[in-house]
């Protein structure tokens, strides 16, 4: 503590950000580095020791410091974003760092109101909720949601069975604390709070993990995984999707046997658009025939679309003449010979590239023009529950998050708890280059399968295809601008984890805390009251 006593204030507040960073995942790459994990327990303390020493002063000041702090911080681990469009970046570091450093300038201004403890503990659970608040609201972005920070480290946090991503969070959070604490003079008691916090998670996440694989599958899947590694901007929306269909499909009939199987292929795979009416007999996917008669069955991305009369039955349809509307969808296909077609549309968009924010608020002003405001690919149709597709004999249910939605963790456990006994994840990663945007994705699928115990078979166009397990150990993998096809076998499970069940009770404990706290700093403010 006397060494950060020391530092400047510009230097403390630069020294979370990094300390943050370092840590992150994908960061440095596509390597994992645990022996670096242990920074996030000591990352912000330093702001801590800062707005410790600033607490005297202007509370403006300690805020201008904070948000600077925090808006570094989005913008050394979103800058790749920039790869898709620079307005993405600026998006994300405004929004991110006011949001942060908020919650920064409340603990602040709590600790000179009510004293350093109900502070910290506003501190805490500000930061869920601000959590909570990017999983469903205009302008979500889970990204850097603290809980995905230990993505590299599954096995330190198989209890997320139990608590989720938010657990992670929590822990974060307090260790920072406990440590911040003992460093300004704590006891031996506190010097034992402290290893109790950090190793005791740990020591819990292997207990957790022992009996989670002592449990029995409920059968196994055998799979094909593709990457097909084709550019976004410049080869794969130029390719045919015949000419692609034809190849791949080839390629997994080429090494499968008559014994079912599933072959996966990623986001937006077929581009030119499936009429979902008649999906089935369009010629990219009677492409997949001969793999079909085999008893294989394919999951796929694809654009498709839904005609509409003139009372439109989905409120992101777009009038095409006097009579008729359409609606788009990025959606996850499944077929199988003798079954119907299945479709599963995306329901957690892009901001920005597939939905306009605050739609609904906007039309009444730009009507119809809001639709073509969200990006490339517009305002897209979406469906209310998570649904899952039912393979059929000698097959699991099957969940398909597409791309974004598997970085939503309360949200794509309602795949499992719908049914799911495995996960594919599809995804189109190269829209980003090679960044750390497409490592820190492929990690965080891996925390998926941990909250959910299920396997996890990520198709990924460009690269970080994979296979991992239920403990989000990366089984196989295709790195980045390679072309492959991943071959495995993977348990399936049919029970649900107590997360998948009862939801993100962590979250909702926090985000009640957090209100009642700030209600309470509201009456003793109106009443005048102060710290003793």
């Amino acid at each position: 503590m006397a060494t950060l006593n020391r530092l400047p204030n510009g230097a403390l507040a630069l020294l979370t950000p990094l300390l943050l960073c370092l840590a992150w995942p994908g960061t440095l790459g596509y390597h994992e580095f645990p022996v670096l994990a242990p920074l996030l327990w000591v990352s912000m303390v330093p702001m801590l020791v800062l707005e410790s020493r600033m607490r005297e002063g202007k509370l403006r000041h300690f805020a201008g410091w904070a948000l600077g702090s925090m808006a570094l911080f989005t913008l050394a681990t979103t800058w790749w974003v920039a790869g898709a469009h620079w307005s993405g970046v600026l998006g994300a570091v405004l929004i991110n760092g006011t949001l942060m450093a908020g919650v920064w300038t409340l603990y602040s201004y709590a600790a000179r109101q009510v004293g350093v403890r109900t502070a910290l503990w506003i501190w805490v659970t500000g930061w869920l909720a601000i959590e909570i608040l990017h999983d469903d609201w205009a302008f979500s972005f889970p990204w850097l949601n603290l809980g995905n920070a230990f993505a590299e480290v599954p096995h330190w946090v198989r209890w997320y069975a139990w608590t989720g991503p938010r657990g992670g969070s929590l822990w974060l959070l307090i260790a920072n604390v406990v440590v911040w604490q003992l460093a300004d003079g704590g006891t031996r008691r506190l010097r034992r709070v402290l290893l109790a916090t950090v190793l005791g998670p740990i020591a819990l996440s292997y207990a957790v993990g022992a009996w989670l694989d002592a449990q029995k599958p409920s059968g196994s899947l055998r799979a094909l995984v593709v990457q097909p590694n084709v550019d976004p901007y410049t080869e794969k929306f130029q390719t045919p999707d015949l000419q692609q269909a034809r190849y791949w499909a080839a390629q997994a009939a080429s090494v499968a046997d008559s014994a079912p199987g599933l072959l996966v292929l990623p986001e937006t795979f077929l581009h030119e658009g499936l009429d979902e009416n008649y999906a089935s007999n369009w010629p990219s996917l009677l492409a997949f025939e001969p793999l079909l008669r085999k008893n294989w069955a394919v999951v796929l991305g694809a654009t498709t679309y839904r005609l509409h009369g003139e009372e439109p039955s989905n409120p992101a349809a777009r009038r095409i003449d006097d009579r008729r509307y359409v609606s788009y969808a990025n959606a996850a296909v499944f077929a199988r010979a003798g079954l119907p077609l299945q479709i599963y549309r995306k329901s957690k968009l892009v901001v920005g590239v597939e939905t306009m924010p605050m739609a609904s608020t906007l039309s009444a002003v730009l009507g119809d023009l809001t639709l073509s405001l969200g990006g490339t690919s517009g305002t897209l149709a979406t469906q209310t529950e998570r649904s899952v597709f039912e393979a059929g004999p000698d097959l699991p249910r099957i969940g398909a998050p597409i791309c974004w939605e598997q970085d939503f963790g309360p949200y794509a456990a309602e795949f499992s708890n719908a049914g799911a006994e495995v996960l594919t994840i599809i995804t189109n990663d190269g829209w980003w280059g090679n960044t750390p945007g497409h490592v820190a994705h492929l990690h965080y699928a891996r925390l998926r399968a941990v909250e959910q115990n299920r396997a996890v078979l990520r198709s990924a166009n460009t690269g970080i295809s994979a296979v991992i397990g239920p403990d989000g150990q990366v089984q196989q993998s295709l790195g980045w601008d390679q072309q492959g096809m991943l071959r495995a076998t993977v348990p399936t499970f049919s029970e649900s984890t107590f997360f998948v069940r009862h939801g993100d009770i962590i979250g909702q404990w926090g985000l009640f805390v957090f209100g009642f706290l700030v209600l309470s700093l509201v009456v003793r403010r109106l009443r005048g009251l102060k710290a003793v």
